[in-house]
């Protein structure tokens, strides 16, 4: 099957939209529809586009945004998975698939120390 550019425009339309609201729990079947295409059109066309099927490229963005609340806030794990747009059950197991860590390991591993002067900030010392 040959891709048009078309096809691309559409599949590029599903990009963005997956990485603003990746919270969201899209399904194919909800970004077939919002692309205006066809499953199979639509599918070939995302995997050309980014390297990974829809879904995939769904979670991996996901992963991405709760890496770097971990790294970047003090928000619980939980709150993070939620923010996502998962239960921690299912972050634990997707993020483990994709980074081979779970979202603690990662945290403890990739967190940089708070300086004085981020402590002085975070207080209201400081601006």
């Amino acid at each position: 099957m040959s891709i048009r550019k078309e096809d691309l425009e559409k599949a590029s339309r599903v990009k963005v939209i997956i990485e603003k609201e990746y919270h969201k729990p899209f399904t194919v079947a909800d970004l077939v529809q919002i692309a205006g295409s066809n499953k199979r059109k639509l599918n070939i066309a995302f995997k050309q586009l980014t390297g990974s099927p829809l879904i995939m490229y769904h979670r991996e963005v996901r992963i991405e945004k709760a890496k770097d609340l971990l790294v970047n806030t003090d928000n619980s794990i939980e709150v993070i998975a939620r923010r996502v747009g998962l239960d921690r059950s299912n972050l634990d197991k997707q993020f483990k698939k994709i980074t081979e860590k779970t979202p603690r390991q990662w945290r403890l591993e990739n967190k940089k120390p708070m300086t004085y002067e981020d402590y002085l900030r975070k207080i209201g010392e400081i601006e």
